[in-house]
């Protein structure tokens, strides 16, 4: 199960202040969301992001009317998820504290000078000041 980084500060103060770390422990879970018109979609979760924009892969997409289509990967706006079933075996709790863990190693990573450095040149042509910030 690979884990990706949640990217930008916004994004990592969103889901540490919310309930959405839940879900982005869910990765590599089989799971059901359900969805605001009513369809659901069940499949194992790949990604979820700070905003609820959730991934699938083998899906079995069920529409509102009850027909069944088998998906390769599905992606769900955040908008459009009503209630994420979340699986009997997963332990809340200890997901949220290990999501929480790693929002706070890669803030922790980027106070150390780890992260992602960016330069700056002057606003004067003429200068030749660059500097870095980390």
């Amino acid at each position: 199960m690979a884990t990706e980084v949640i990217s930008s500060i916004r994004e990592r103060t969103i889901a540490e202040n919310s309930m959405v770390a839940l879900l982005q422990g869910l990765q590599g879970e089989v799971t059901t969301v359900d969805l605001r018109d009513e369809s659901t979609a069940r499949g194992r979760v790949v990604n979820v992001d700070a905003f609820m924009n959730v991934r699938l892969e083998d899906v079995l997409y069920r529409d509102r009317r009850g027909r069944h289509t088998q998906l390769q990967e599905l992606f769900i706006t955040g908008r459009n998820v009503r209630y994420v079933h979340i699986p009997d075996h997963v332990d809340i709790m200890k997901t949220i504290q290990n999501q929480l863990a790693k929002i706070h190693r890669v803030r922790n990573f980027a106070r150390e000078g780890g992260g992602r450095k960016e330069k700056y040149m002057s606003k004067h042509p003429s200068s030749e000041t660059i500097w870095e910030k980390k």
